[in-house]
């Protein structure tokens, strides 16, 4: 114990990282930076793995007649496989103009950027990218091979819920002021040498407005999820770059600061999501975990 100990803090201090700005991949401009601070150790007895958790990223809009049976969807596949599914609903443009009788304009520029950076296009909807993996069918949008039909979800999930994960996230959020503290913990219970980044999101629940739907506009709709902010750059905040190989045992930690946007209406209605996602060719989710704000 006491040998574990000091390890830990040797290589805290070999790799600890003091508070540094962000740097945004070009190409992938943010309006703001994200200050961080990291530490890496190791640690004895490896931990077991976590189940693996999906992440969907719900492309949806407000005049979207369909969107609602694509949150019911979504509600279901959560029901059937609890604690196993999160998600964001992702308002971009498409569908999505804000206008009477809304109260809430939904769009936001993270929105647009985000299915810009999974596709060539705002996607048909509803639709989803899971787990940021290659759909077979892209609904007929060149470019947008990472947004699953609805009608293809259920299978989709089903290969995947199986699959290992070689990495455990447990997260913790404090108040930071008038603004929140994210800290995040990876924990390698594998070797992978893949570059890895952690991709953050600023979800709302329980927002009460207008969405159209099949039959009529329902006026008191709970929007769920709402893509709020994307605390890092689209790509992720890379870590532990510069070690091609991270090998079981190896702990990464980084703390985020997170200052809540205007569009937020309700903060005890918010959570944060964060994900850890290949880098490069691969945009793949390894794994999700979510905490909501104290």
């Amino acid at each position: 114990m006491k040998n574990n100990f000091f390890l830990a803090i040797a290589t805290s201090l070999l790799f600890a990282a003091g508070c540094i700005k962000e740097q945004t991949p070009a190409g992938l401009i943010l309006n703001e930076t994200v200050s961080f601070t990291d530490t890496t150790y190791m640690v004895t007895p490896i931990p077991a793995p976590q189940q693996r958790i999906l992440f969907f990223e719900e492309a949806t809009g407000v005049h979207c007649t369909n969107c609602p049976d694509g949150a019911a969807e979504l509600r279901t596949l959560k029901a059937n496989h609890p604690n196993r599914i999160l998600s964001t609903a992702v308002y971009s443009p498409f569908l999505n103009a804000f206008q009477a009788p809304s109260k809430y304009d939904f769009n936001s520029q993270d929105a647009l950027d985000l299915v810009n950076f999974l596709g060539n296009s705002d996607p048909s909807k509803p639709s989803a990218a899971i787990n940021r993996t290659t759909a077979p069918n892209n609904q007929g949008n060149t470019g947008n091979a990472y947004f699953y039909s609805k009608t293809d979800w259920a299978t989709t999930i089903a290969g995947m819920l199986s699959q290992s994960t070689p990495i455990n996230i447990n997260l913790e959020a404090f108040v930071n002021g008038t603004d929140y503290r994210l800290k995040s913990k990876v924990t390698f219970t594998d070797t992978i040498t893949a570059e890895l980044a952690y991709s953050v999101f600023l979800i709302e629940d329980d927002v009460i407005d207008a969405q159209d739907s099949t039959s009529t506009t329902i006026d008191d709709y709970e929007h769920m999820h709402v893509l709020r902010k994307i605390i890092t750059p689209l790509a992720g905040s890379s870590f532990l770059n510069s070690t091609p190989t991270k090998g079981r045992g190896v702990v990464f930690e980084r703390t985020f600061d997170v200052v809540l946007p205007a569009s937020v209406i309700n903060k005890n209605n918010c959570h944060l999501i964060c994900v850890v996602n290949k880098v490069g060719s691969s945009k793949e989710v390894l794994q999700a975990s979510e905490i909501h704000l104290p």
